[in-house]
């Protein structure tokens, strides 16, 4: 049987299956993705939660049009506690998306939790490998 529902919007179906699917980026693809992070932080009034990063990673989000007073920047003086952050952030259920700079995951079993935890509260999370340089290479 064919079921159909024309107030469906296939954008967020196709969203959908992305929560569990926290993503693994390099730092070169941050200014690629910002678009698509600008699109899903303005269809609700949730946090932007940005683990690690830099002041210049905040102001790219401005820029984008993501108000700073919905950007919520969480530091870590270490890999370690920025993993944490970055699970307690989804966890949480508080942001729309949550961007981490984690240099790379410790173990196989932490990328595992992030993924459970980005299903379990249906946030969208992005892990970059490494900040983006604050100036390009000539």
């Amino acid at each position: 049987m064919r079921y159909n529902y024309p107030h469906a919007n296939r954008e967020f179906v196709a969203d959908t299956f992305a929560w569990g699917d926290e993503t693994t980026l390099s730092s070169t693809e941050f200014a690629v993705m910002i678009p698509r992070i600008q699109s899903l932080a303005l269809r609700t009034k949730q946090w932007v939660t940005v683990i690690g990063g830099s002041r210049d990673i905040v102001r790219q989000l401005v820029n984008a049009g993501v108000s700073r007073s919905r950007i919520r920047w969480v530091g870590g003086r270490d890999a370690d506690q920025r993993e944490w952050a970055t699970e307690q952030a989804l966890l949480a259920g508080t942001s729309s998306v949550v961007l981490s700079f984690l240099d790379g995951l410790s173990s196989p079993r932490v990328s595992q939790r992030l993924k459970m935890a980005s299903k379990v509260s249906q946030t969208h999370s992005f892990v970059f490998q490494s900040l983006p340089s604050q100036s390009p290479l000539h």
